[in-house]
């Protein structure tokens, strides 16, 4: 079925769709509708299901998310992104239906119905590592593919130079598209939840339409190989209309024939393009040797903090110094600060251009990364700062905790929202930028951003289970916080892209 759609797709597109940008733009969506649903689930959990059950499904989730992430790249190299992806979607359904179950013939007493939750909440999290690995995949290889289609256009053209990495770009377009997520669901459940004060099945029913469209464009996604460069398409198409005689002297196709195609040269796809020929053993045994690197030991605890740090910001800061109304807009400004944060630190990520002091591509390369870490650790710190001066006055009755949006104290606390929210996208798309130019194929892009999501998915469960102050002060869950971020930042000096 995926191979025949990709071949329709192939025959019937104009040649701007089969492009890198436009496929990321594409892959994004997918994202964007399935966020746009589960992240507002994910938020008001404790509000529709009650404290307890929110609690479960949530550690469910990620539990199952960590756990999976130890094979997820086995399974994405072995049956190929979009096939993957698209099941990965369908798994967020899950915990939409066993919710609308939960709603329609169940409830907080009924006990059938509150593991079904929970179930569902499993499943979402097996189906999200299969989502992201794949995710992680299907963008480096577009990365990859940008990259090689940029150097035909630039042997063809030394006028029009362009950036030798496009990882950051891509990256930063995709991270931006899927905080917009955010967004529209804040936007939804701020309407209804006005309205309403708890979950029901209209509001689920909707959620499960957005994961469906969502599932509908995986369907849209076509495989690397079939890409091209919109500077090829117009050469060819000036090739064709001036002589199609001369087609073989002058178009670049001839010297690689998978950086582009003509209307005519579109290829056939065939089933297993996108799949590995090593068995399942050696796959895992590829997965699992990660763990052993000196590169991946070093950046372990970046990855690590890129989930531990949420649960802390968003919940236990977020929850205590916002007003209920106030925390809407909060949301707002950290993601619009993430969409920033990416559009920025891409661009500057993959900005080679030289002059007379940096000759050298790679030694610019470094220290373009040098200057992104640095920049992280400046713009972060002000963040936990700030928060901190907000946690010591709390603690010494010197304000009120909770602010409110119409008070002019509400600014300091806000600007830790925004500055994390920089800082998130400046950190995540710095991760992927670099395990783009520490791996070239694509079976170690799956393996690579699966020890890179495990990391990440543990650490959120980490975060998760210390939210009670019974179990972490607020204070100490800063604290153990910022420490991560400090450590974690400064191995990751030592791992700086080749």
């Amino acid at each position: 079925m995926f191979t025949r759609i990709d071949n329709f797709l192939a025959h019937h597109t104009p040649s701007w769709y089969r492009t890198p940008t436009i496929q990321t733009i594409t892959l994004g969506l997918v994202f964007f509708w399935v966020f746009a649903a589960f992240t507002t689930i994910q938020f008001y959990a404790a509000s529709t299901y009650g404290a307890d059950l929110a609690a479960d499904s949530v550690s469910a989730v990620y539990f199952c998310f960590t756990v999976s992430c130890l094979v997820a790249p086995s399974v994405v190299n072995k049956f190929g992104c979009r096939v993957t992806m698209f099941f990965g979607v369908l798994a967020y359904a899950s915990l939409v239906l066993t919710s609308l179950i939960y709603f329609l013939y169940g409830g907080p007493d009924v006990i059938w119905s509150r593991r079904m939750v929970v179930a569902g909440g499993a499943i979402l999290g097996c189906g999200a590592s299969l989502l992201w690995t794949s995710q992680g995949r299907s963008l480096l290889q577009y990365a990859s593919k940008a990259e090689e289609l940029n150097d035909l256009d630039y042997a063809h053209d030394t006028s029009n130079k362009k950036s030798k990495t496009q990882t950051g770009r891509l990256m930063g377009l995709f991270w931006s598209i899927f905080q917009c997520s955010a967004l529209v669901g804040g936007a939804v459940s701020f309407r209804y939840f006005n309205k309403k004060p708890e979950g029901s099945a209209a509001l689920y029913g909707l959620f499960l339409g957005f994961i469906l469209i969502g599932a509908l464009f995986t369907q849209f996604l076509l495989p690397p190989s079939m890409l091209k460069g919109i500077e090829l398409s117009n050469k060819i198409q000036h090739v064709k209309s001036t002589s199609c005689a001369s087609l073989s002297e002058q178009t670049p196709l001839m010297f690689n024939v998978d950086s582009g195609y003509t209307d005519e040269q579109v290829p056939t796809v065939s089933d297993g393009v996108d799949e590995s020929n090593q068995n399942w053993t050696e796959e895992a045994r590829g997965t699992f040797q990660l763990f052993s690197t000196k590169r991946m030991a070093c950046l372990l605890l970046l990855f690590f903090y890129t989930g531990f740090n949420q649960p802390y910001q968003q919940a236990t800061f977020g929850n205590r110094f916002f007003t209920r109304r106030t925390i809407g807009a909060e949301l707002i400004i950290f993601h619009l600060m993430e969409i920033l944060g990416a559009i920025v630190v891409g661009r500057f990520l993959d900005d080679d251009k030289q002059d007379e002091r940096t000759p050298n591509q790679s030694l610019c390369k470094k220290a373009r990364a040098k200057l992104c870490l640095g920049s992280f650790l400046i713009i972060n710190s002000v963040g936990n700062i700030l928060a901190a001066v907000q946690e010591y006055n709390a603690k010494h009755g010197a304000s009120s905790t909770a602010h409110d949006i119409s008070s002019v104290t509400v600014i300091p606390p806000s600007f830790a929202f925004a500055f994390w929210g920089f800082a998130d996208a400046q950190i995540q798309v710095y991760s992927y930028w670099l395990i783009g130019g520490f791996y070239d194929s694509g079976h170690d892009h799956a393996r690579a951003v699966g020890f890179y999501k495990l990391v990440q998915s543990f650490g959120t469960s980490v975060g998760y289970y210390f939210i009670p102050v019974s179990r972490l002060a607020e204070v100490s869950q800063l604290l153990v916080s910022s420490l991560l971020f400090v450590i974690g930042t400064g191995l990751a000096f030592a791992q700086l892209p080749p």
